[in-house]
């Protein structure tokens, strides 16, 4: 459970963080053994469009979403983008990181990678 809260904490800090800077390394994580690249939505997409994602990720069955519903792990911060940005990373996930897995959503998604601090 504990890694669950913190993976959910992670996305809601990287959409927070993506207007502020740019994410571009490969050495964080890799000892710590936190994921390095995420799928998460873009804070300028169309939230009609996330919503349709959401329902088709979600509803369509393509990912288990329990941790964004209410009592889940991930359902604070219960706000659109942070939800959708778990359903696209839980997809990205599932489909071993593959950059396509997160482009098939088209604009609606950004992948990231972690940089030094």
């Amino acid at each position: 459970m504990a890694r669950s809260l913190s993976s959910c904490g992670l996305i809601a800090l990287i959409v927070l963080m993506n207007s502020i800077i740019n994410i571009e390394s490969n050495d964080i994580g890799v000892d710590r053994n936190v994921a390095r690249t995420w799928c998460i939505a873009n804070p300028l997409a169309n939230p009609t469009a996330l919503q349709k994602d959401l329902d088709r990720l979600c509803a369509g069955g393509a990912v288990e979403c329990p941790s964004i519903l209410p009592g889940g792990a991930c359902f604070q911060p219960n706000t659109l983008i942070d939800h959708v940005s778990v359903a696209y990373n839980l997809f990205y996930k599932a489909h071993q990181s593959q950059p396509s897995a997160c482009s098939s959503f088209g604009d609606n998604t950004f992948n990231h990678r972690f940089r030094s601090l």
